[in-house]
């Protein structure tokens, strides 16, 4: 049941973050720390993309796609820095729009709970792989193209939205 659900999850990963996004963005409040927050995100982003140039694109598809085991550059010390990246994202973006207590743990704990099906879905796929040394590919990080706009839409909107408009709690 868990690796079907982390299959799925997978599948719809990046649009089961869009609500969550549209209730940051309500509930958010001026007096965030920006510098933690963009150290955050320039970090997360720094980690996608150094592991995006070992793992490939056909790595990232839906279903998993990748057909062995890499050991090398960040997977050589960490089974999932696609996933710490995208941690580091989620933090910097909750802290860069400060929304409420109670918001940051429901982000939290669902972000735990939706990666860790993921992770057991991949960790079940991926126990039947061989592993293989791969090197940095500058052009596997072109995927990371969409991360980075959509990094820029969010910041744009934090910059954008009048803060006298959203939800108060």
């Amino acid at each position: 049941m868990p690796v079907n659900l982390g299959a799925f999850l997978f599948r719809c990963r990046a649009w089961i973050a869009v609500p969550f996004f549209i209730f940051l963005v309500l509930f958010s409040r001026p007096g965030a720390y920006p510098g933690i927050a963009y150290a955050l995100i320039i970090t997360g982003c720094a980690m996608r993309i150094w592991a995006a140039g070992y793992i490939g694109v056909s790595a990232r598809k839906t279903p998993f796609g990748t057909s062995f085991l890499i050991n090398s550059g960040p997977y050589k010390y960490l089974r999932h820095p696609l996933y710490i990246g995208n941690s580091l994202l989620v933090a910097g973006v909750t802290i860069l729009f400060n929304p409420p207590s109670w918001y940051v743990l429901i982000i939290i704990i669902l972000f735990t709970a939706i990666y860790g099906l993921v992770i057991v879905s991949e960790q079940a796929y991926i126990r039947q792989l061989l592993e293989k040394k791969v090197g940095f590919k500058f052009k596997n990080c072109f995927g990371e193209i969409s991360t980075m706009i959509v990094l820029v839409v969010i910041i744009l909107i934090h910059m954008l939205v009048p803060k006298n408009l959203l939800l108060k709690f």
